[in-house]
């Protein structure tokens, strides 16, 4: 409990050096509209506030009797779903730019959406393309951002599929 509540703290002094580092290094947006150091503030005012929360709620459930106790199973923590989705998270972004957003978006929804435990196929395949259809339709249609087509064969297999966007 005690590691967790030092976590927080420790994630919440970072994210506060953070916020301040990114209104000193991002260039101002035009008057009247949010640039990137705005919404990295805005989402990092949002960390904070909620890090701070749960540090509260976590030296509140012992009624402040904190204890350093370090009890580390490493199957335990292997086998954790949140140490796994992490790691599909790492591996998705580092496969982004070579496989592309459709392909690399699709097999992390499916691998995520099994993760948290749903089994049946249909519907694994149906909300894993609903879901990165609406993304892409979000981002590249009504955004006009460029989502990473990838290289070679996922680069053809893109543009195969935005033709028909």
């Amino acid at each position: 409990m005690a590691l967790e509540l030092l976590f927080n703290l420790g994630l919440a002094v970072f994210f506060i050096y953070c916020f301040f580092f990114v209104g000193s290094t991002v260039p101002a947006a035009a008057p009247d509209t949010l640039g990137g150091a705005e919404w990295s503030r805005i989402l990092l005012v949002l960390l904070i506030i909620s890090l701070l929360a749960n540090a509260y709620k976590i030296a509140r459930s012992n009624g402040g009797n904190i204890s350093f106790k370090f009890n580390f199973d490493i199957k335990k923590f292997v086998t954790n779903k949140m140490f796994i989705g992490s790691v599909i998270m790492l591996a998705y972004a580092y496969v982004l730019d070579t496989v592309g957003f459709l392909v690399s978006s699709l097999v992390m929804f499916l691998l995520y959406s099994r993760l948290l435990g749903e089994k049946r196929i249909k519907m694994l395949l149906l909300s894993a393309v609903g879901c990165v259809a609406l993304l892409y339709v979000i981002f590249d249609v009504v955004l006009g951002i460029m989502l990473p087509r990838g290289t070679g064969i996922f680069r053809t297999f893109a543009l195969f599929i935005e033709s028909y966007i």
